[in-house]
């Protein structure tokens, strides 16, 4: 059985070995966040040569294509985002909230690497000062990210159920 110490023991060595602090981790994960729908765009256009039908056709024909398109855009307009405005999330509280609604999100997708950022990025958190508020610009972003992503594992449990 894994412990809680273990577990955070072992959060440790990974910080340790790979030299993150808070903000290198948030700049790992917004270039993840814009390069993954990046990859993502050239597997469909891929997709879209091989099988030599138009974006619209294979939207139509491939649902749970459509819906990781929606996810891609997401994470991509997350990560960009997040790159711009590092400064943002400088303080505890704000970084935490964003980090546990990408773990919570993320996980719901799929997107598993994100996730585990999130929980190094969770537990990095420690390391920064607290503060009163949520910055009102990653407040906005972090609801934007939830309500979509929460919205695309509803689709995506609906796609399933349909089969």
């Amino acid at each position: 059985m894994i412990s809680h110490l273990n577990f955070s023991s072992f959060l440790d060595r990974i910080v340790q070995n790979l030299k993150l602090t808070p903000k290198k981790l948030l700049k790992w994960y917004s270039y993840i966040l814009i390069l993954v729908p990046l990859a993502c765009a050239v597997l469909v256009s891929l997709n879209l040569v091989t099988a030599r039908t138009s974006f619209a056709n294979l939207i139509r024909s491939q649902a749970g294509l459509a819906v990781g398109v929606i996810i891609a855009l997401c994470d991509l307009i997350i990560g960009y985002f997040c790159l711009l405005n590092l400064s943002n999330f400088g303080k505890k509280k704000t970084y935490k909230r964003f980090m546990i609604t990408q773990v919570i999100t993320q996980a719901l997708v799929g997107n598993f690497m994100c996730v585990i950022m999130g929980i190094l990025g969770i537990h990095l958190s420690k390391e920064l000062k607290n503060e009163g508020q949520v910055n009102s610009k990653v407040k906005l972003v972090i609801n934007f990210g939830t309500a979509l992503l929460f919205l695309c594992f509803v689709l995506l449990i609906v796609i399933e159920l349909k089969k």
